[in-house]
């Protein structure tokens, strides 16, 4: 690993790191001064909700600039594993998470995210969210699987449990579960931890391109 893909390497993680901070702040926060706002039960996104009273905090404080953090990460090590068309494909898959999360943003639900009233902010919302966390799913299972030739071949075993955990997440989602709100931050907890630690092995020079990299992309 040269000395400026450790720099590029911490640069990523750096972003990623803000990225995540910023998401759990604004859950956090938003959670606090929500009246009544129950994390179990109710989902994310109601957070940043049209006509919630933490609406446009969250979503242009919270989701916005954290989905861009995280898009910007996911950029920078699809460039720095190009040599991986696999590797490549599972960095663009957590990129549209990433993407996802700031679009779900700027296309907050209606208040309370009902479904009484079906709006083009609330189809947008829907649309990206879903296709977000789907594209997550795969992109940490098909980067665990890249990286099980790689010196961090840990990250096969962590991906498999992350993954395990966010299609039970996203299955809650769809079924609309009591505890939908609990399962859904399970979901993206899965998603944040994969990164992180997919963040921290390509800064430490860990995700060294296996020799099959080329046949197995």
């Amino acid at each position: 690993m040269t000395r400026g893909q450790q720099v590029l390497g911490r640069i990523a993680l750096g972003l990623l790191v803000i990225g995540v901070v910023i998401q759990l702040g604004a859950i956090l926060w938003g959670g606090a001064v929500y009246p009544g706002y129950d994390h179990a039960r109710q989902h994310i996104s109601e957070l940043g909700a049209t006509g919630a009273v933490t609406g446009a905090a969250v979503s242009w404080w919270g989701f916005v600039p954290s989905g861009l953090f995280m898009g910007s990460f996911c950029l920078i090590a699809t460039w720095m594993l190009r040599r991986s068309g696999l590797a490549v494909t599972a960095c663009l898959m957590l990129g549209w998470y990433g993407i996802t999360l700031s679009a779900a943003g700027v296309y907050p639900c209606e208040f309370e995210c009902a479904r009484s009233e079906i709006t083009f902010n609330a189809m947008m919302h829907d649309l990206f969210g879903g296709t977000g966390y789907l594209t997550g799913i795969i992109g940490m299972g098909l980067a665990g699987l890249w990286a099980r030739a790689s010196c961090a071949s840990w990250l096969a075993a962590l991906g498999a449990v992350c993954v395990i955990i966010a299609v039970a997440g996203f299955g809650a989602i769809i079924v609309e579960t009591e505890f939908g709100g609990l399962f859904q931050r399970g979901l993206e907890g899965a998603i944040a931890v994969f990164l992180l630690a997919f963040g921290w092995a390509l800064a430490n020079g860990r995700l060294t391109p296996p020799r099959n990299a080329t046949a197995a992309g």
